[in-house]
């Protein structure tokens, strides 16, 4: 289901600033058909889309990928907030199922985020606290239409990382 604000308000922002050759990055309620098409055909701009189950046939085809035989191209680490965190991607040239099941495909991508924060509990029954490790791991398939020469692992990873810091 395509979200019906989408491209009225890119074709606006276009009209005042043109977005040719610019970067959309948009999340998994925006990856679909259309808005790929429109990114690329009509604003003639690139798209970095998050994948999910709301786009059954390209989520499993993606997940589907020996993803386990590829390798970390790109990976960071942060410290703060109580917290580490590392993130990494592989990356892949889409496969030629891909590219028949979303247009304007290029690269498809895996990106890895694995946390661990400090986090301070009150036993039962008492006052004192206890401060624990809390590890978490987070998966997100995505999709773009740059090229790998148009867009390098470290790349495609800052622009998702960037689409949060809005």
């Amino acid at each position: 289901n395509e979200v019906p604000e989408f491209a009225p308000l890119l074709r606006e922002l276009n009209a005042r600033s043109p977005l040719a050759g610019h970067v959309i990055t948009a999340d998994a309620g925006h990856t679909v058909r259309a808005h790929a098409t429109f990114v690329c055909e009509e604003l003639h701009a690139h798209y970095v889309f998050t994948v999910k189950r709301n786009t059954p046939s390209l989520f499993e085809a993606i997940d589907s990928l020996d993803w386990a035989a590829v390798p970390i191209s790109y990976q960071t680490e942060e410290t703060g907030h109580g917290r580490r965190e590392r993130r990494t991607i592989q990356v892949l040239d889409a496969t030629d199922e891909i590219k028949a099941l979303f247009p304007h495909v290029s690269q498809v991508f895996l990106i890895e985020r694995y946390v661990i924060r400090k986090v301070r509990k009150r036993r039962k029954n008492s006052r004192k606290y206890k401060t624990t490790e809390v590890r978490s791991a987070v998966a997100a398939l995505c999709v773009t239409s740059l090229s790998s020469r148009e867009a390098a692992p470290e790349h495609l990873a800052g622009y998702v990382r960037g689409h949060w810091s809005i």
